[in-house]
C-alpha cells in the first residue's frame, strides 16, 4: 500500500495527487513529443524540396552538354556548401568541414554558433543517399518555450490538485470522525448516545454508522441479560445452598442425617441439573453443528410416545397430526433436545384436557390446554433462569428450558415463537421455513 505510515485521508490526498499529476505528465510529454515531431516533418518536407529544386537544376536539359559525372559532382559540391553530406553510387562518399566538425545529438541536431541545425537523410534516385541540414533556431527556441510553460503549469496544477485532494479528502472523512468520537461514548453501563451521522440509507457512512449503532444495541442487550442472569443465577444457587446449610444444621443438631441426607441430595440434583444445562447452553452456543437427514416424523412419534407414558398418570389425550416422510437437513441432538422440552412443558403445565400436536412441512406446532402465560410475561419466558409466579414454576423447574430450546433452535437457523392465553392455554412454533424437504 502507497504511503503506509499516513493517516487515511492524507494517503487518499497523495494517492489523488499523484496518480493526477501522472496522468498529466504524460499528456504534457505526449504534447510536447507531437509538436516536436510535426514540426520535423514539416522541415523535413521543405528541406527535401530544397533539395529536388538543386537536383532539377543540375539535371535539367539546359545543362545536357554535361556528362552525368560532371552533373554528379556539380550536386555534391552544392550540397557540401549547405554543410551536408552525400554517398553517391558509385564515386564513394563526400564531407563537408561542418560535417566532420558538428556531432549531433540524439534527435540529429547539432549547434554552429548561435543557431541550430537538424541534419536530414533522403535518398536520390539519380545520386544516392544526401545529408542535408536545416536551421530549426526557431523551432527550437519555441519548443523550449513550450516545455517551460508545461513544467510551469505541471508545478500550479500539482499544487491545486494537492490543495484540493486534501480538502475533499478531509471533508468527504469528516464523518469518521464523529463516528470515531461516537465509539469513544460508548459505555456498556450507560444509555447508547444519539448517532451523529445523517444522510442517505445507501451511504458508505450511513451503512457503517447504523451497523455500529446495531452493535452497541446488542452489547448493551447482551451486557443486560448477562448482569441479570448473574443476579438471577446468584438468587437460584443461593436457594439451594441455603437448604443445604439448614439441613446440615438441624442434622447436626438433631441426630436426624437421614431425612436431612435426602433434602440435601434432592437440593444437590437441583443444582446439578442446572449446572448441566448451563454447561449444555454453553456447548450449543460454541459449538458448530454437524448435520445430516433427520426422519423429523419418526424423531416426532418416538418422542411423543416416550413423553406420553412418562405422563401417563395425568390421562391427557394426544392430538397427533404429523406428517409422514418429512425430512430436515439438520442435527438430531438439537432436534431431540427442543422437541422434547417443549413436548415435556406440554405434558407438565396442561392438568387435564388435551394436547395437540402438528408436524408439517414447514413447520412444528404444540398446543396444549395447559395454565397459559400472562401477556405482559410472554416476552420474557426465553430469558435465562426465567419463571412466571404462580403459571409457570412448579417447584422443580430451572427456568432454562425454553432458553435452551431457543439457543437450540437459533443454532439450527430456525426461529420459534408462543402464543398463549391465560386459563386457556400456550402454543409454540418453531419454523423450520425452506430447511425442510420430502
Amino acid at each position: 500500500m502507497l504511503f503506509p505510515h499516513l493517516k487515511t485521508s492524507t494517503r487518499t490526498a497523495f494517492i489523488f495527487t499523484f496518480f493526477s499529476s501522472a496522468l498529466l505528465v504524460l499528456f504534457v510529454a505526449v504534447l510536447n513529443i507531437y509538436y516536436f515531431y510535426n514540426w520535423k516533418d514539416d522541415e523535413r518536407a521543405e528541406t527535401l524540396e530544397k533539395i529536388e529544386k538543386i537536383s532539377m537544376v543540375v539535371f535539367s536539359e539546359a545543362s545536357g552538354a554535361l556528362t552525368n559525372d560532371e552533373r554528379i559532382d556539380i550536386f555534391v559540391k552544392a550540397v557540401l556548401t549547405q554543410s551536408g553530406m552525400v554517398e553517391t553510387h558509385g564515386s564513394g562518399s563526400f564531407f563537408s568541414v561542418e560535417w566532420i566538425d558538428k556531432k549531433t545529438d540524439i534527435f540529429g541536431m547539432y549547434q554552429s554558433g548561435e543557431s541550430i541545425y537538424i541534419r536530414f537523410v533522403f535518398s536520390i534516385p539519380k545520386i544516392g543517399t544526401v545529408w542535408f541540414p536545416y536551421d530549426v533556431t526557431e523551432h527550437v527556441k519555441e519548443q523550449v518555450l513550450l516545455s517551460k510553460i508545461s513544467l510551469f503549469l505541471l508545478v500550479i496544477f500539482f499544487i491545486i490538485t494537492a490543495f484540493v485532494s486534501f480538502f475533499f479528502a478531509s471533508y468527504s472523512l469528516r464523518p469518521l470522525s464523529r463516528i470515531i468520537t461516537y465509539i469513544r461514548s460508548f459505555s456498556v453501563n450507560a444509555p447508547i448516545p444519539t448517532f451523529p451521522v445523517t444522510g442517505k440509507k445507501d451511504d458508505e457512512f450511513m451503512i457503517v454508522a447504523e451497523t455500529i449503532s446495531e452493535a452497541f444495541n446488542k452489547i448493551q442487550s447482551q451486557t443486560e441479560t448477562l448482569q441479570q442472569f448473574t443476579t438471577d443465577a446468584a438468587h437460584e444457587f443461593k436457594t439451594p445452598l441455603m437448604i443445604i446449610h439448614s439441613e446440615i444444621d438441624y442434622a447436626l443438631k438433631s441426630g436426624e442425617h437421614k431425612t436431612g441426607l435426602q433434602h440435601i441430595g434432592e437440593q444437590i440434583k437441583t443444582l446439578d441439573a442446572m449446572i448441566s444445562t448451563l454447561l449444555m447452553i454453553a456447548r450449543i452456543e460454541k459449538e458448530i453443528p454437524q448435520m445430516a437427514d433427520v426422519n423429523v416424523s419418526e424423531l416426532m412419534e418416538e418422542l411423543v410416545t416416550q413423553t406420553a407414558e412418562l405422563y401417563q398418570g395425568k390421562w391427557l389425550r394426544v392430538v397427533k397430526d404429523i406428517s409422514k416422510g418429512v425430512i430436515l437437513s439438520s442435527n438430531l441432538s438439537l432436534l431431540h433436545l427442543i422437541f422434547s422440552n417443549l413436548l415435556s412443558n406440554a405434558f407438565k403445565y396442561t392438568a387435564q384436557w388435551e394436547i395437540h400436536i402438528i408436524l408439517s412441512q414447514k413447520s412444528l406446532c404444540i398446543r396444549d390446554s395447559g395454565i397459559g402465560i400472562a401477556p405482559e410475561n410472554l416476552g420474557k419466558i426465553w430469558d435465562r433462569l426465567y419463571q412466571e409466579d404462580a403459571s409457570r414454576n412448579t417447584g422443580n423447574s430451572s427456568g432454562l428450558g425454553l432458553f435452551l430450546v431457543k439457543t437450540a433452535v437459533e443454532k439450527l437457523g430456525y426461529t420459534i415463537r408462543a402464543e398463549s392465553e391465560k386459563g386457556v392455554g400456550s402454543t409454540f412454533t418453531v419454523d423450520f421455513w425452506e430447511s425442510v424437504h420430502i
